[in-house]
């Protein structure tokens, strides 16, 4: 791999807009793409924190709002977390392979939008992450239902990563005031500077 089309962070091969694989994979997408231009830095950030805090072993995940899946493609290889990927828009689903295969890794990918997950899928996850999902005020109901229905279908963890834009500060508030969630500053350096918030809600 050419190394001014890929980047490493925390043992992840990650590839850049510009790799051939990237642009090929661009070429052959006939439907119209939601958000998937990159690895947004909300996902450095949140898999950052993931490597220093790891779930165990086999822990099944699901990160919702995937993109490219480089947390997914961490939890998989670095925490051998057992990983499905969901996103609404299927060129995630190439990414999503294409960062497996790069990094030797298995990732489930999942196309559907998360809004359609019952109460009893959701409760098939431990741990549930999200990165850069809360971009639209009307995606803030929707957010607080998947976390309420995941919590009481058992689910032990979820992790949403954001920089901070209003929609993201509406559900943490609920979280918090309802779930006894915590929100976290998290700063990182490599492969670029910046700083983001994490909510994480335990299931005790």
């Amino acid at each position: 791999m050419r190394k001014e089309h890929v980047y490493y962070h925390h043992g992840i091969n990650i590839l850049r807009s510009s790799d051939p694989r990237v642009r090929r994979v661009r070429r052959q997408q006939h439907e119209p793409r939601a958000h998937g231009n990159k690895v947004w830095r909300s996902s450095l950030v949140l898999m950052d924190y993931l490597s220093d805090n790891p779930p165990r072993p086999k822990t099944q995940t699901l990160e919702v709002g995937c993109g490219w899946g480089a947390v997914s493609v961490l939890l998989a290889k670095q925490c051998q977390a057992s990983v499905t990927a969901l996103d609404i828009d299927s060129f995630a689903g190439a990414m999503v392979a294409l960062h497996g295969q790069i990094n030797h890794c298995k990732v489930n990918f999942l196309h559907r939008d998360f809004t359609t997950l019952d109460q009893p899928t959701l409760g098939n996850f431990q741990l549930i992450v999200g990165a850069d999902i809360c971009f639209w005020d009307h995606l803030v109901d929707p957010i607080i239902q998947m976390i309420s229905s995941a919590l009481s279908a058992g689910s032990q963890r979820l992790l949403i990563a954001d920089p901070g834009r209003p929609p993201f500060w509406l559900i943490a508030d609920h979280c918090v005031e309802n779930f006894g969630a915590e929100i976290l500053s998290r700063t990182i350096y490599t492969p670029c500077k910046t700083q983001k918030y994490i909510l994480r809600i335990d299931n005790s």
